[in-house]
């Protein structure tokens, strides 16, 4: 189950999501109307279901209609993947930080890497390691860049 936390900034609306977004998720009723400008935080969105895509596409959509504004930020695995693997889930440009997947070679944690999109793209997609936040190695890029970032190559 989604839960939203609103936040309004300016002509800027913040929404912070949190949960899987499944079924029974209506984003007209969650969220509502929106400001000129709108900010979706979604680095707390462990899961999507198919139903919940079909949502999240009308809703944002509709969105885009009104030349709503929009930005989202980071955003979790679980996002990145459907936005790679649909090709309207979010509308180009709008993806401004993504949480990026590494696996510590020294004690096998898993862990995430918050990165600006602008920056992957400086970088060529070739990330440094990151320390592990468990026994201090070095932590390393744990999937395919051509498919993790291939929405970013479009």
């Amino acid at each position: 189950m989604i839960n939203v936390v609103k936040e309004q900034k300016g002509n800027s609306l913040l929404v912070r999501l949190t949960g899987s977004i499944e079924e029974s998720v209506n984003f007209e009723q969650i969220i509502g109307l929106t400001s000129p400008e709108l900010i979706v935080n979604c680095r707390d969105v462990p899961r999507i279901n198919s139903v919940g895509v079909k949502a999240w596409i009308k809703y944002f959509q509709s969105l885009q209609a009104k030349n709503i504004k929009m930005h989202f930020i980071e955003c979790s695995t679980a996002i990145v993947e459907q936005i790679n693997l649909i090709s309207n889930f979010i509308p180009e440009g709008c993806v401004e930080s993504i949480y990026v997947p590494f696996s510590c070679g020294t004690c096998k944690s898993e862990l995430v890497g918050l990165f600006k999109t602008e920056d992957l793209k400086k970088l060529e997609f070739k990330l440094p390691p990151l320390k592990c936040t468990k026994c201090s190695g070095q932590a390393s890029f744990d999937d395919i860049p051509e498919e993790y970032f291939s929405f970013l190559m479009r």
